[in-house]
């Protein structure tokens, strides 16, 4: 018995040991030959980096971050990945019906050919490119420019191309000016005919900015006033129903910053001196800002669209298995998975990405500058709220800054405030 209890106790202490040599060996504080450093393995971008735990002795141990801890599902306020998940005909039905009220069996895409914010938009960042405007600023002060190219028998002068750069080089500005460069505004159009025959125009805006409302209802009235063209009659003109999602994008922004209560707005014509109410039928617009959706919303299949628009780039599968009831919603979560995107699809989306990730170094640049600056959030307000509201009643900006006594420094420094909206964070 008391050979059993020494065998007994050798063993104890062994794993004792053991434990606590593995647990030095994973703190990274703990000085001593079992301390571990952590390097990261390249990756694709599509994921987190695996890591590296290297001993002193340089031995590699690979470890892998749980699937859980990377990014499964798009952002799908991102124009590419709607279009791309709404592209689905089996799921319009229940996104009509949760997020405009409309009973419809089939929804038809129409505008292709509908897009014209975002239209020519890989000829806009060629022109605009760094790479660009440096090579034909370098051309402006030479003489004797050619173009040549290499041909079987050496090298020739294009003529032709070469006259071409020549003509085009005084105008390089202009063309500059009449393509501008692309500005990521989250701004689409998805426009479909209803199975009803109505028509439903969905647009996205994840950055906030101002007269939004007014752009909003332009691209309504547009495309409700196009319906008429010549031998149509005005009792065929069909309603128009505006779905407006105001997304948070990365950054958690938030759209109506001064209602933080309401999540859902539905604008419609309506007459205002008489009761009962009467209503023109023929433009709607119904808005959603995300960022100020409730927890608990009565309608499930709303409750489930607007939980995937606004947290799917955060959430795991389990998360989606657990909230997410509706059948289209989940089907929706699955077709945003960005390991499963067409090549096409996950390159216009990483373009918007890396567009929005400029917007947000801007935003902090600007937030830096009024730090730096000695301004304050809440006097920043203040002044950003005056100036839109004194602009607003076509006062000049000279009397703007004499007013409320504003250096021209600082009255640049709220109008870039005002532009990226941090003078709201």
């Amino acid at each position: 018995m008391y050979q059993f209890y020494i065998y007994f106790m050798t063993i104890l202490v062994s794993v004792l040991w053991m434990h606590t040599t593995v647990t030095s060996a994973s703190d990274k504080e703990q000085d001593g030959i079992h301390r571990v450093k952590k390097r990261a393995r390249p990756t694709n971008g599509d994921e987190k980096a695996d890591i590296v735990l290297v001993t002193e002795d340089d031995h590699p141990i690979l470890y892998r971050p749980p699937a859980q801890t990377r990014q499964l599902y798009g952002i799908p306020t991102y124009d590419a990945l709607f279009k791309y998940v709404l592209d689905k005909k089996s799921l319009q039905p229940s996104f009509f019906h949760a997020l405009a009220g409309l009973d419809v069996i089939k929804a038809t895409r129409i505008d292709e050919h509908m897009n014209p914010l975002q239209e020519l938009e890989a000829l806009r960042t060629l022109i605009n490119a760094k790479t660009t405007t440096r090579a034909f600023s370098s051309l402006n002060d030479k003489t004797g420019i050619s173009v040549s190219y290499q041909h079987q028998n050496g090298v020739k002068v294009h003529k032709k191309f070469t006259q071409f750069i020549t003509n085009l080089l005084p105008y390089f500005d202009d063309l500059k000016r009449a393509f501008p460069k692309p500005r990521y505004d989250g701004t689409m159009d998805f426009v479909c005919k209803l199975s009803n025959g109505e028509y439903a125009m969905v647009e996205m805006q994840v950055i906030p900015y101002d007269y939004w409302d007014r752009r909003a209802l332009a691209y309504v009235a547009a495309f409700y006033g196009k319906q008429m063209h010549e031998g149509s009659k005005w009792k065929d003109i069909k309603r128009v129903i505006g779905i407006n999602i105001l997304g948070g994008g990365k950054d958690g922004l938030e759209h109506w910053i001064d209602y933080p209560d309401e999540y859902m707005r539905h604008y419609k014509m309506q007459e205002q001196l008489h009761r009962p109410a009467r209503y023109i039928d023929g433009i709607e617009i119904i808005q959603y800002s995300l960022m100020h959706t409730p927890e608990r919303i009565e309608d499930k299949e709303k409750q489930d669209w607007l939980t995937f628009f606004k947290e799917a780039s955060y959430m795991t599968e389990e998360e989606v298995s657990k909230k997410i009831t509706t059948p289209a919603v989940l089907d929706a979560f699955e077709r945003s998975k960005l390991a499963d995107l067409p090549d096409r699809v996950r390159e216009m989306y990483n373009m918007e990405d890396e567009q929005y990730k400029q917007y947000s170094i801007h935003t902090q640049e600007q937030i830096e500058k009024g730090k730096a600056e000695g301004i304050e959030i809440g006097e920043a307000k203040t002044f950003c709220n005056l100036i839109q509201k004194m602009r607003a009643k076509n006062k000049s900006d000279r009397k703007i800054k004499k007013q409320l006594e504003l250096s021209d420094e600082q009255f640049e420094t709220y109008l870039s405030l005002i532009e990226s909206k941090t003078y709201s964070t």
